[in-house]
């Protein structure tokens, strides 16, 4: 009887071994997407303090934070892999009224809408092209976007309630 079952640990523990790898997979790819998840919200805390207190062109000093050398997310993520995009609004009744954020920018590029002259309030928002380690299945593209409403320093003059 004996003899009928060589092998069959064998069997048992490749099957084991390769569910428990396949899990161990699924966790390590949660994890990386959970980091670049709290990156995202980083940077775009990061850029909105920055931007938001200039007086100079605010997408350049967006551009300026996402390749800044000392950052978290540079020894992780390409600062070109990120598309900006800030829309203008002059008072609290056009931010209602905006309904897609520069709608008609391309993939590959950061975009500005509206006049950044005189407008009190911005809209920053940040998505990041994600590459996935192991899964080629699913996609996280709203998953790796942020957006986030700030009151320009530079203008706040113009703000009125």
């Amino acid at each position: 009887m004996r003899a009928k079952q060589k092998g069959v640990a064998s069997i048992e523990f490749a099957i084991g071994f390769f569910a428990f790898w396949l899990m161990c997979m699924a966790w390590v790819e949660m994890s990386y997407i959970s980091y670049i998840s709290a990156i995202n919200d980083l940077a775009i805390s990061e850029i909105t303090r920055t931007a938001k207190k200039g007086s100079d062109n605010y997408m350049d000093a967006v551009h300026e934070v996402l390749h800044r050398e000392d950052s978290i997310w540079n020894q992780v993520v390409d600062g070109d892999d990120f598309q900006v995009t800030i829309q203008y609004v002059e008072s609290i009744k056009d931010l209602v009224n905006v309904d897609e954020i520069c709608s008609k920018v391309d993939v590959d590029e950061s975009a500005e809408c509206g006049n950044p002259d005189h407008a009190a309030l911005a809209i920053y928002r940040i998505n990041y092209r994600f590459k996935p380690i192991f899964s080629y299945f699913f996609t996280t593209q709203d998953l790796m976007s942020r957006e986030m409403i700030v009151v320009q320093e530079y203008e706040r003059s113009q703000f009125e309630v």
